[in-house]
């Protein structure tokens, strides 16, 4: 019995220290996700529809469609998982799915801009026209 007892001891101590932690996005403010940005680069990522984005973008995003289908495919081939990923949209709907969906592909980095471009746009935050539309 002092056998079996040690062994189920030993056995539960040891499976103790594997468990990993439970990873979701962070929701961060206008000032918190602008930060970040700055002192930690990794990849933002605009989940709008291409005629959102043609009223401007942050600076340096890459543009997956969320409604367009095929997010997930889209992010699993655009992004690396060992970097942070910056998500954002038009109000914050979008852009907590589609951070859900970055975690369930195994992203362990992930912010989502609460309140979206709108909260974005209201802080005077810097937008810039998608490549697109720049003049050449």
């Amino acid at each position: 019995m002092l056998k079996h007892g040690l062994f189920l001891l030993l056995s539960l101590g040891s499976s103790c220290g594997q468990a990993q932690p439970a990873v979701a996005p962070v929701e961060c403010t206008v000032a918190q996700f602008a930060t970040n940005l700055k002192e930690k680069p990794g990849q933002l990522v605009d989940v709008r529809t291409p005629a959102e984005q043609e009223e401007g973008i942050i600076a340096g995003a890459t543009m997956i469609d969320f409604n367009a289908g095929g997010f997930k495919e889209a992010a699993a081939q655009q992004l690396d998982k060992s970097k942070p990923v910056y998500v954002y949209c038009a109000a914050g709907g979008r852009s907590a799915r589609a951070s859900k969906q970055l975690v369930e592909l195994g992203f362990t980095q992930v912010y989502d801009l609460v309140g979206g471009m709108e909260a974005w746009r209201e802080a005077d935050q810097p937008v810039v026209l998608p490549s697109s539309k720049l003049k050449r």
